[in-house]
């Protein structure tokens, strides 16, 4: 793991600047949670099982998100953090920040040439993905917008919230009128 963060500069000065600091992760269900102890360091990452000195945060997830962490970032509240919740935060921003660079040890088996064309082959797969996942998102909402019927259309809520606030006003200004002439009848 330290080997690959090597490749990352930039992600071990960050981890540098925690150094001395010791985050407990619990990895899995509250049942049979694997802890782990990670003392962060301008070297890269120390893993213990057992630490004698009480951690500084402790951050609880199961392990696939603790996985996907690195990889693609994980979405609010699918890791639980307590004690120092800025340096649970600090730390899970580093590991989604991680940008490994494969060009420069691939380029010293296969060439610079070779190299750098899977790189760009991979940027381009990567791009692909997300763009296939926007382009499948939008269609889910169509579909469930104008196939099923099941959610409606943004112009068509919208058009029904103002009407909704017209009526609120309406209504409002109607009570005061009556409350005025219910003021003039007594």
């Amino acid at each position: 793991m330290n080997r690959l963060l090597r490749l990352d500069p930039e992600t071990l000065r960050r981890l540098g600047e925690l150094e001395g600091k010791i985050i407990r992760l619990d990895l899995g269900s509250d049942d049979s949670a694997l802890t782990l102890y990670v003392e962060p360091s301008a070297h890269g990452l120390r893993l213990r099982r057992d630490c004698e000195l009480a951690p500084h945060v402790t951050m609880r997830g199961s392990i696939p998100v603790f996985a996907r962490l690195a990889r693609t970032g994980i979405a609010a509240g699918e890791i639980q953090i307590s004690g120092d919740i800025e340096l649970g935060s600090r730390f899970k921003r580093i590991l989604e920040g991680i940008d490994i660079d494969w060009e420069e040890p691939l380029s010293r088996v296969v060439g610079d040439v070779a190299a750098h064309q899977v790189g760009r082959a991979a940027r381009a797969a990567r791009a692909w993905g997300e763009q296939a996942t926007e382009t499948l998102a939008r269609d889910v909402a169509e579909y469930f917008q104008e196939e099923s019927r099941m959610l409606a259309p943004r112009v068509r809520v919208d058009e029904f919230l103002r009407a909704v606030d017209t009526l609120r006003n309406d209504a409002e200004r109607l009570q005061q009128r009556l409350e005025q002439l219910a003021g003039r009848v007594r």
